[in-house]
């Protein structure tokens, strides 16, 4: 389907500037949340351990206490995964902030992952698809906020399709309607796309560069 077509297909309907918002405040509540949780969990646990050993329950201790090991080993897990959250989120606002929707790619084909369980792979590979056949490279992806280890690694819905925004030489981030999930995405073989960045305009190159997509991240 022509680039304009795409577009034009879904003008008003999804606007990129709604969905750099979104994503923005889906990414701080998610850290938010489980940082509270666990905080919760690795410093209200002892507090409550004392109260329970002298109720007339002493036994709950045994239930309380290894939620305090549970916080701790989050808190660290939280903090180890900080620095690639924030670069995610910064990349997804960046390249929302400089494209718009591009269009809806209504097949996806997985490659790597393609179960959907709960294994988390090193990484999850598709391929885009519209309609009328025209495909994209092999894209990797990650979702945005990241999915919780006990939950699939793919974003529900996604087999019903997804709105594009960016450059997918480069990098993209996607929008699946059917669940409201959003993911980034690069190409698997970076180097496999490098003849096509190198004879890419400069409105394209400068456009990327504006977004920090002009480099490998994920």
């Amino acid at each position: 389907m022509p680039e304009e077509t795409r577009r034009a297909d879904v003008q008003g309907t999804v606007d990129a500037a709604v969905l750099r918002r979104t994503v923005t405040a889906r990414a701080w509540w998610a850290g938010i949340r489980s940082g509270g949780i666990f905080a919760v969990m690795a410093f209200g646990a002892p507090a409550l351990t004392g109260v329970v050993r002298d109720s007339a329950w002493p036994w709950l201790v045994y239930v309380v206490a290894p939620f305090t090991g549970v916080g701790i080993i989050g808190l660290i897990s939280m903090l180890k995964s900080i620095p690639v959250a924030v670069l995610l989120t910064r990349a997804c606002r960046r390249t929302l902030a400089r494209y718009p929707v591009d269009g809806f790619w209504p097949v996806i084909e997985k490659v790597d992952g393609a179960e959907g369980d709960k294994r988390r792979s090193k990484a999850l590979t598709f391929r885009l698809r519209t309609a009328e056949g025209e495909e994209s490279p092999v894209m990797r992806m990650q979702p945005v906020p990241r999915r919780a280890v006990w939950r699939g690694p793919w974003p529900e819905g996604m087999d019903s399709g997804v709105y594009v925004v960016g450059d997918l030489a480069f990098g993209a981030v996607g929008y699946v309607p059917a669940s409201g999930g959003f993911f980034f995405m690069q190409p698997d073989d970076w180097d496999a796309c490098a003849q096509e960045r190198r004879v890419a305009g400069g409105d394209r190159v400068g456009r990327a560069r504006g977004a920090g997509v002009d480099r490998r991240i994920i």
